[in-house]
């Protein structure tokens, strides 16, 4: 068959394309991918915080989802700070010991709203924390 040789190399020569992993475009999918990163987090992380805040990079990287959860530990009573690397490929995770929250401080919305809004005001597009630390 004289056109079987070009279709079979047209076929070898797409099969590394058609081996590429999927990637989510839809506002939908993403929400999905999110969704899935904040729940296994949270179920991965040894022990409950309180009034915990979640920070899930809207797309992560090529391979990994990255997240950070800010709660109160009820073991040591302060403030904590859990980073969590979520694998797209296996759909697993693993999550850092606890951070110290003076060391590493996931900023809520609302603090990013508010200093977006001082910036506006002053036109000064220095950070500064709240120990004055930029």
């Amino acid at each position: 068959m004289p056109f079987a040789r070009p279709a079979i190399a047209a076929l070898v020569l797409l099969s590394p394309i058609a081996a590429l992993p999927a990637q989510a475009s839809s506002p939908a999918a993403w929400e999905a991918f999110r969704a899935d990163v904040e729940k296994s987090c949270m179920a991965s992380l040894p022990e409950t915080l309180g009034s915990p805040t979640v920070f899930v990079e809207p797309t992560g990287t090529p391979s990994y989802g990255v997240a950070a959860i800010e709660g109160l530990s009820p073991e040591s009573k302060a403030q904590v700070v859990y980073l969590c690397i979520y694998d797209k490929q296996r759909q697993q995770v693993e999550v850092t010991p606890a951070i110290a929250d003076e060391f590493l401080h996931v900023v809520r919305e609302s603090e990013r709203e508010a200093a977006a809004r001082q910036r506006a005001q002053t036109g000064d597009n220095r950070t500064v924390d709240e120990a004055g630390q930029e």
